[in-house]
């Protein structure tokens, strides 16, 4: 509770305003590698204009049993959430769904605790913009049929809802007859130099790679489907729409993503709304992958900039949204 009261102290007195035009000195840039190292990191990696302009690796890996460096794996943890947004969006392209069906239709009925007039108003889309309704405060950890109980209509409240978003890997399976390994592999993997793999971590399932993979995606973002020049897949309504506001109760999330510089924001594990923005340090038009423990995918446009960040918890706050900022108020000065 204590955690919770001091980012909610945070969150309420915060307010600042941000520059553009971002350029990176040598004395910045030892400046920044110091306090991630400072704050529990593994990697951090700045990618500006095309080029990696700084990429760091610091501590130990996983196992503990050696240095971290550029081959050694780690979680993206809820960041895997947007790589499974990107999925969806070249399933649909592919015509293996269409995230305006009903859950129903891929996973058929009672696939939840509900009534089937309730699961069929259930769509993917819900899903993918974090406003399912489905009950997000008994059975958690619990993404089985029997957990999945009703609490609001579809589109009404929104809520980060991790339980929920795992029928989306359920979906994909479903719909393209691969496993996600084998889908993301096939669609990206090979195709973008991501050399990663989904795992059960701590009963989630999240990917894994190094944190060049982890910068190779960003690039697919920053440059609207294309890798090192090849169109990997075409930037269709779908995926314009993935970076905007997904719904009008937290316009700071997409689809499955985070986005900067809107009105207001809902944090994960609160149902409270901030009039703030994601990260006022930060430019307006970041998108952000974001996982636990502070794993970072920024992708600024404006810049032509994407920033990794890999690592333990980098503080005490349940949400590392703190850290963000501190980070990029570093950046920003």
């Amino acid at each position: 509770m204590r955690v919770l009261n001091s980012l909610l102290f945070f969150l309420i007195f915060f307010r600042i305003s941000s520059a553009q035009n971002i350029h990176f000195t040598p004395e910045k840039i030892s400046e920044l590698n110091t306090v991630l190292d400072n704050h529990n990191s593994r990697a951090f990696i700045i990618y500006q204009n095309g080029k990696i302009i700084n990429e760091k690796y610091f501590g130990k890996t996983i196992s503990k049993r050696k240095d971290f460096d550029e081959y050694s794996p780690w979680y993206w943890a809820s960041a895997s959430k947007s790589l499974c947004a990107v999925l969806l969006g070249i399933a649909q392209q592919k015509g293996f769904l269409n995230v305006q069906d009903p859950v129903s239709k891929y996973l058929g009925q009672h696939w939840s605790a509900m009534p089937e007039t309730q699961e069929n108003k259930i769509k993917i889309i819900h899903l993918l913009s974090m406003d399912s309704g489905l009950d997000y405060i008994s059975d958690k950890n619990c993404n089985a049929a029997n957990c999945l109980k009703y609490k609001d209509e579809p589109g009404k409240v929104w809520f980060y809802n991790s339980d929920a978003y795992y029928l989306l890997h359920k979906i994909l399976e479903k719909a393209t007859n691969k496993s996600l390994d084998e889908f993301t592999q096939q669609e990206l993997g090979n195709k973008i130099k991501m050399y990663g793999k989904w795992v059960n971590y701590k009963g989630a399932n999240i990917y894994f790679s190094n944190a060049k993979s982890f910068l190779n995606f960003g690039k697919l973002i920053l440059e609207k489907g294309k890798f090192e020049g090849k169109f990997i897949f075409n930037w269709d309504d779908y995926f314009t729409k993935m970076l905007q506001s997904s719904q009008n109760i937290n316009p700071s999330y997409g689809y499955l993503w985070w986005l900067n510089g809107k009105s207001s924001i809902t944090f994960p594990g609160l149902t409270q709304s901030f009039k703030q923005s994601l990260d006022p340090f930060a430019p307006k038009d970041l998108c952000a992958a974001l996982g636990k423990n502070g794993q970072f995918l920024d992708v600024v446009p404006s810049e032509n900039l994407i920033i990794v960040r890999f690592g333990e918890a980098p503080d005490a706050n349940a949400v590392p949204i703190k850290f963000h900022r501190e980070m990029w108020r570093e950046i920003m000065k």
